[in-house]
C-alpha cells in the first residue's frame, strides 16, 4: 500500500501564500489580515487600468495593440488572484480531497510517480521562464538603450520620460505588479496540478479493474475453497472500485463547477491575447534581439496555459472513458451469476466518459483548443488586412 498527500512543491506554494499574506491561518482572517488581501486586490487591478488608459492614449498602433494583449491577459491573472485570495478554503479543501488517497498496487504507484515526477521537472521549468521574462520586461528592458524607456509603456502619474525618480518609480511599480502577476501564474500550477491528479486517479482505478480476479492466492487449499475465496474477492475489490469511481466522479464534477467561470474567462480572452502575440511577432515590433524573445515567450506563455487546461482535461475524458474497457479486461467470466449482473450495470455506467464542460458549452478537451487557435489566426488575418 502506498500513501500519497500533496506533493512537496506545492505545500512550498502553499507556504510562499502564507508568508506573503495572500492566505490566513486560523478559521478566520484577522483585520490586518483582511487589509493585506483587498491590498493585493485592489494593487493588481491598477496596473489593469493602467495598461488600459495606456493602450488608449498612445499614438502608435503597434503599442496599442501590445498593451491591450497584456491588459486582456491581466484581466484573467487578476481573476486567478482574486481566486486565490478569497477562496482559500475550498481550495485548500479540494488539494486535501484530491491528493490525500492511497494506491495498493506496486506498479500503479510506480506509473503514477513517473508521470508526477515528470509533470514537477516540467513546472520548475515553466516557472523559471516565467521568472525570466518577467523580469525581463519589468526590469531589464527598461534598462536597455540610450533612452529612458518602458517596455510596458503604462499610464503614470508622474513624468517618468523627463525624470529619473519618476523613472525608478515607474519600473518599481511594473516590477511589483508582474511579482502578483507570477503569483497567479502560480494559481495556474495548482489549477493544472489537481487536473493531473484527476486524470491519474483515473487511470490508476482502470489498472485497478483489469486486474480483477487475476491474483494468484497463495495459500494450500482445495480447488473449490480457493475458488470461492477468489469470487469473493474479485467483489470486494469491485465494490471498492464503485465506490472509488463514484468518489472520482463527485470530485471531478466539484473541481468543473470551481474552476467553470475562471476557464470560461480563459476561452474568450486566449484567443486575443495569442493573436496580439503573432502580430507583434509578426511585423517586429520589438526594438532589439531581447524584446522580440519576450513577445515570444508571451505568445508560448498563452499557448501554455490553454494547452495545460485542456490537455489534462482530454486526459480525464479519455482516462474516465476507457474504465469500461479495463472492467471487461477483468477475470469477470469466471465470477457467479449475481456478481456478473454488478458488472454488467457497472459497465453500462461507465460508458458514460467525466467530460469537464466549461459554461455548459464548451468541452475542456484538445479539439476546443484547435478552435480557439484556429479563432485566434483568423483574427490576426484581420489585423494583418488593415496593416496593408
Amino acid at each position: 500500500m502506498h500513501s500519497y498527500k500533496t506533493h512537496k512543491v506545492i505545500n512550498l506554494m502553499i507556504s510562499f501564500f502564507y508568508r506573503i499574506g495572500l492566505w490566513h491561518r486560523g478559521a478566520n482572517p484577522t483585520v490586518k489580515e483582511l487589509k493585506a488581501k483587498f491590498f493585493y486586490c485592489i494593487y493588481h487591478a491598477l496596473f489593469l487600468l493602467s495598461l488600459v488608459v495606456g493602450a488608449i492614449t498612445t499614438e502608435s498602433v503597434d503599442k496599442k495593440i501590445f498593451l491591450a494583449e497584456v491588459a486582456i491577459a491581466i484581466v484573467v491573472l487578476l481573476i486567478k488572484l482574486c481566486l486565490l485570495i478569497w477562496k482559500q478554503g475550498q481550495i485548500l479543501d479540494l488539494l486535501n480531497r484530491f491528493c490525500v488517497f492511497s494506491i495498493r498496487d506496486d506498479d500503479d504507484a510506480s506509473y503514477f510517480n513517473n508521470k508526477l515526477g515528470r509533470f514537477m521537472k516540467f513546472v520548475t521549468a515553466f516557472l523559471i521562464a516565467v521568472l525570466f521574462v518577467g523580469f525581463s520586461e519589468s526590469v531589464v528592458l527598461s534598462f536597455l538603450g540610450s533612452e529612458k524607456s518602458l517596455f510596458l509603456e503604462i499610464a503614470f502619474p508622474l513624468d517618468w520620460k523627463h525624470n529619473d525618480i519618476a523613472f525608478y518609480i515607474a519600473t518599481f511599480f511594473i516590477f511589483t505588479e508582474v511579482f502578483l502577476a507570477i503569483i497567479a501564474v502560480l494559481f495556474s500550477i495548482l489549477i493544472w496540478y489537481l487536473l493531473l491528479i484527476c486524470s491519474l486517479r483515473y487511470n490508476v482505478l482502470g489498472s485497478e479493474l483489469r486486474k480483477l480476479g487475476h491474483e494468484q492466492i497463495v495459500e494450500k487449499a482445495n480447488k473449490k475453497t480457493l475458488e470461492k475465496r477468489m469470487q469473493h474477492n474479485f467483489f470486494e475489490g469491485l465494490k471498492s472500485s464503485i465506490k472509488i469511481h463514484l468518489h472520482l466522479r463527485e470530485l471531478t464534477t466539484e473541481l468543473e463547477s470551481f474552476f467553470s467561470k475562471l476557464f470560461l474567462t480563459q476561452f474568450g480572452t486566449s484567443g486575443l491575447c495569442i493573436c496580439g502575440s503573432i502580430y507583434c511577432l509578426a511585423f517586429n515590433v520589438g526594438d532589439n534581439v531581447l524584446e522580440r524573445l519576450t513577445y515570444l515567450s508571451l505568445l508560448l506563455y498563452f499557448i501554455a496555459e490553454l494547452f495545460m487546461i485542456t490537455y489534462f482535461g482530454n486526459e480525464i475524458m479519455l482516462s474516465s472513458n476507457s474504465l469500461s474497457y479495463s472492467l471487461f479486461q477483468s477475470n469477470w467470466v469466471d465470477q457467479p451469476q449475481s456478481t456478473k449482473k454488478c458488472i454488467i450495470v457497472f459497465g453500462e455506467y461507465l460508458k458514460h466518459p467525466q467530460e469537464l464542460i466549461v459554461g455548459r458549452l464548451y468541452p475542456l478537451t484538445l479539439e476546443t483548443f484547435t478552435r480557439i487557435l484556429k479563432s485566434a489566426y483568423s483574427m490576426f488575418n484581420v489585423l494583418k488586412s488593415f496593416q496593408q
